[in-house]
C-alpha cells in the first residue's frame, strides 16, 4: 500500500546522538524518529538539549557521535540542499534591523523558490502583521510573527519551530496552532520544540 509506505517514511532519524562541548555533555545517547505527516512535540526543560538537537539536524553543529539523518541524508555534509526542503524558526529571532518585515519575508522566501502571494497576504492578515515597518521597530511578538509568517508561507516538506510562540499573545498562539493543524492536514511534517 502506497499510503502505508508514505506514512512510514522517516523525515528525521536520530539514534544514540551525543554532543559534547569540551567536558560538558549536552546530549547523551538521544533517540528520536519523526515520520512524514506527523506533528512531533519536542518537550523538555530549558537546557535539556532541544536546541542543540535541532542545530545538529540543521547541520549547524557537528555531532560528537551517533546518527542524525534528515530526509535520509547527512545534515552536516549536505545542509544547503536539505535546507531548501524545510522552514525553520529559531527560539530567538534576529534579522536585519534596517529592512522591513516584508523585505525580510521576501528574502527568506527566495531560499524556498518563492511563496504564494495569496498565502502570504492571508497569513499577514491572520497574524495582524504590518510588513511595511522596519524590523528594529517591531515588538518581540511582532519579530516572532515575521519569522512565523515567512516559515508558514513556504511550501516545504518539514517545518521546525523552536519555541515558536515566545512573545505571542494567547490569540496569536491560537492562530499559530491552527496553522500547524492545517499543515498537518496537507501532509506536512512539523517538529515543535518547547519547554511548555
Amino acid at each position: 500500500n502506497q499510503l502505508t509506505e508514505k506514512a512510514m517514511k522517516e523525515i528525521i532519524k536520530i539514534d544514540g546522538l551525543t554532543k559534547k562541548f569540551g567536558k560538558t555533555t549536552a546530549l547523551n545517547g538521544f533517540n528520536m524518529h519523526i515520520r512524514e505527516g506527523e506533528i512531533h512535540g519536542f518537550l523538555g526543560p530549558n537546557g535539556a538539549g532541544k536546541s542543540t538537537t535541532i542545530r545538529i539536524i540543521l547541520g549547524l553543529l557537528k555531532k560528537s557521535s551517533g546518527q542524525a539523518e534528515l530526509f535520509s541524508d547527512d545534515p552536516w555534509k549536505n545542509s544547503v540542499s536539505l535546507h531548501s526542503r524545510l522552514a525553520y524558526v529559531p527560539g530567538e529571532v534576529s534579522f536585519w534591523q534596517n529592512l522591513t518585515g516584508g523585505e525580510i519575508i521576501d528574502l527568506l522566501a527566495e531560499t524556498h523558490g518563492g511563496i504564494s502571494e495569496s498565502r502570504l497576504k492571508n497569513l499577514l492578515a491572520k497574524f495582524e502583521l504590518d510588513p511595511s515597518k522596519k524590523f528594529r521597530s517591531y515588538s518581540k511578538g511582532n519579530r516572532q510573527k515575521v519569522a512565523l509568517v515567512a516559515a508558514l508561507a513556504a511550501d516545504v516538506e518539514l517545518y521546525i519551530f523552536d519555541e515558536p510562540t515566545s512573545g505571542l499573545d494567547p490569540l496569536m498562539e491560537e492562530v499559530f496552532q491552527n496553522e500547524v493543524r492545517d499543515l498537518k492536514k496537507s501532509g506536512k511534517t512539523i517538529l515543535l520544540s518547547s519547554h511548555i
